[in-house]
């Protein structure tokens, strides 16, 4: 009997430890898992991302985040966003991690930063024009608000990529 009561005060501690040292409200200069619904950092400033698994910050654009360890279309970053959305981080919470002192905030946008954000019509505009620089020879041309148009419909990059790269 005292064996359970303790199992129990365990139990019902173990949790109360994790959102003592997790307070409400984020701070900046932490780093979050992906998906994470206790990170209010602003889109721009989610450069680093903790790996669940390892516990490493590892950059938005790691190599890593990509991999697909065995079923197609799912990476690792999906499979931890996937863990993010459906609240596994409230219930085991993976606390963010401070940054290094000397760290300054780092800014970014980018295709992966667009798609996060439905494809928002201006600013995937300007990064399709750097991917797909006007007047370049032997390349396929194709009006930039109707590639806009085929990813918020669902399209992928790598499909604006074969265009581009077919002979004209």
């Amino acid at each position: 009997m005292l064996k359970r009561l303790v199992a129990v005060a365990v139990l019902v501690a173990v949790p109360a430890v994790f959102i003592a040292a997790n307070p409400a409200g984020a701070d900046h200069d932490r780093v979050y898992a992906p998906c994470d619904p206790e990170d209010t950092r602003p889109i721009l400033e989610r450069v680093w991302y903790i790996d669940y698994q390892s516990g490493d910050m590892l950059r938005f654009d790691d190599p890593w985040w990509r991999e697909r360890p065995g079923l197609a279309g799912y990476s690792n970053w999906h499979h931890q966003c996937r863990l993010g959305i459906t609240g596994v981080w409230q219930a085991a919470p993976i606390l963010p991690q401070d940054h290094p002192p000397t760290y300054v905030v780092e800014t970014r946008y980018d295709l992966f930063s667009a798609e996060y954000e439905g494809w928002p019509a201006k600013e995937t505009t300007d990064l399709l024009a750097e991917r797909y620089p006007a007047h370049t020879p032997g390349k396929r041309h194709f009006p930039l608000s109707a590639a806009v148009e085929f990813l918020q419909r669902g399209g992928k990059v790598g499909g604006l990529d074969f265009v581009w790269n077919s002979a004209p």
